[in-house]
């Protein structure tokens, strides 16, 4: 019987497995003080289904700027790594539009930052841009990319795939999928924290209402297909 050993990390509900090897993005922030909703915050990790052994995801964000005024905003896109000392900071790329209008990112910081948890050290090159919310208007934020599938576990034998939320605003609807197939995961695989998922052999859904974004990594576990 393969056994594996459990680390706990800094995340709200997250406990993951040994020696964790996978990049990942999240929930966009908004830095603002003025009143912005976040109507909606879909998510979809599309995992083998375009290119086997990577994760495509895109996001659809809903927000409107609720003031009188218009917003002038800092908009960060998280870029995060979770590696050993050697695995250096995230350099996948990511693409986004704004009203359907494409968006220029550039790093939020010079060097990134790094923090050791254990054995395992989490990395971060965030991306960011400025824009405009014109006074009572609701706007569309779409974002791409694409990150190799993770591993993780005992000799890294198992697959990750995960999605951080994290921020200061409540999202009035979530919806976040993981979406494989029969010949990627072997079995079922495991959906951690434990938010309600539904899940079924094409994928691993949840929904969420007022949802508030509490520095939580939600992933999934699996061994692959022929395993």
């Amino acid at each position: 019987m393969i056994t594996t050993a459990i680390a706990l990390l800094a995340f709200q509900g997250a406990r993951l497995p040994e020696n964790p090897s996978f990049d990942y993005s999240g929930l966009p922030q908004l830095r603002t003080a003025e009143k912005v909703d976040f109507q909606t915050h879909s998510v979809t990790l599309e995992i083998g289904g375009v290119r086997e052994g990577y994760v495509d995801v895109s996001t659809t964000t809903v927000l409107k700027n609720t003031t009188d005024a218009t917003i002038r905003a800092t908009l960060i896109i998280p870029r995060r790594r979770l590696g050993d000392p050697n695995s250096g900071q995230p350099t996948f790329d990511i693409s986004a539009t704004w009203d359907k209008k494409p968006l220029k990112l550039t790093p939020a910081s010079d060097h990134g930052y790094s923090e050791t948890v254990g054995k395992v050290v989490k990395y971060s090159s965030d991306l960011s841009t400025k824009v405009i919310l014109s006074a009572g208007s609701t706007y569309a934020l779409k974002i791409n990319y694409q990150v190799l599938l993770g591993k993780g576990g005992y000799e890294q034998k198992q697959r990750l795939a995960g999605y951080l939320f994290d921020g200061d605003k409540t999202i009035a609807q979530l919806n976040i999928v993981y979406r494989y197939t029969n010949k990627t995961v072997f079995r079922l695989p495991e959906m951690h924290p434990n938010l309600g998922w539904q899940i079924g052999e094409k994928g691993a859904f949840v929904r969420e209402e007022n949802y508030w974004p509490d520095n939580q990594l939600t992933y999934l576990s699996f061994y692959p297909g022929g395993f």
